[in-house]
């Protein structure tokens, strides 16, 4: 038996790793489409081109109840949370560094753990709130003293990121009680193609699509769209394999993942001060996963 777990928490590894780099080659991807088309045409594609092989699959494994939920209302607040990090992540990355946007997202279970004193009542000892006080100020780190180059509307973003994000993942785990994973992905991803698409015709009328001039960029934005649909697959399967509790460490990777696609493909410059800053937010949101796991 202890074989088996050992075995099946390394599948869940695995496939989180696979999450965490596709997110990067996504990042990449939009922060590379962001000069030629607005956010919220990227969104529309992304949705888009994701809904084919999730359906699929959803058939395949479900039949034909793979559109049945029994949870709407935690749907609804899934799919809301989920449709708001998703763009003010892309928003983050398109206006800030991939490496500082990274670094302020991992403030997610800092967050996870107000909303969890706010929202839920939950009793926090004193030394999760220090934590989550030295989590602030590894941010304060990060991001004083305020230059002209520095775009607080990226920064903003990026911790509006964690916000939504971390509410996502609690209403994630709430909606895995009750339906699956692949049938509530579908809804998401179908909600977040009509408001996307509502988006860009309020603000752009779609003109960037007719203004294509080679296909190579429609050919980037399908991929885009393709590739997130693994990168829900991969996360998915991550959860099945192993707990939470197992795979939550394993969120840090995304520090030296964005920090390397930060230096090699858009040439960004780490500092000592960044450097630092980071290590603070690590060191507390660690803290913190670590207490969470102890208490349950």
């Amino acid at each position: 038996m202890v074989t088996i777990n050992q075995s099946n928490n390394k599948m869940g590894a695995l496939h989180l790793i696979g999450e965490l780099a596709m997110s990067f080659v996504l990042a990449s991807m939009v922060k590379v489409l962001q000069p030629d088309f607005s956010v919220f045409l990227i969104l529309f594609f992304r949705y888009l081109f994701c809904l084919p092989l999730l359906v699929a699959y959803a058939i395949y494994s479900r039949g034909p109840k793979f559109l049945s939920i029994t949870n709407i209302p935690g749907l609804a607040l899934r799919t809301g949370f989920g449709f708001l990090g998703l763009t003010t992540w892309f928003l983050a990355i398109t206006n800030i560094d991939i490496s500082l946007a990274t670094a302020l997202t991992q403030t997610m279970p800092i967050f996870i753990t107000g909303f969890s004193v706010v929202i839920a009542g939950e009793q926090v000892g004193l030394k999760r709130l220090v934590s989550v006080l030295v989590g602030f100020l590894g941010v304060l780190v990060l991001i004083f003293p305020i230059t002209p180059a520095l775009n607080l509307w990226g920064v903003l973003y990026a911790l509006l990121a964690a916000v939504f994000s971390a509410l996502m993942f609690v209403y994630l785990r709430v909606l895995g009680r009750t339906d699956p994973a692949v049938s509530t992905s579908i809804w998401y991803n179908f909600t977040g193609l009509i408001l996307a698409g509502l988006l860009t015709y309020s603000l752009d009328s779609f003109e960037a699509v007719t203004s294509l001039s080679t296909p190579d960029s429609l050919y980037l934005l399908i991929a885009l769209g393709f590739l997130a649909s693994f990168q829900q697959y991969f996360l998915a399967q991550s959860h099945m394999y192993a707990q939470a509790s197992i795979l939550a460490p394993l969120h840090f990777l995304a520090i030296p993942f964005g920090i390397g696609v930060g230096i090699l493909l858009f040439d960004e410059i780490i500092t000592l001060k960044f450097l630092a800053g980071t290590a603070i937010i690590i060191a507390s949101t660690y803290y913190i996963v670590q207490r969470q796991q102890a208490n349950q």
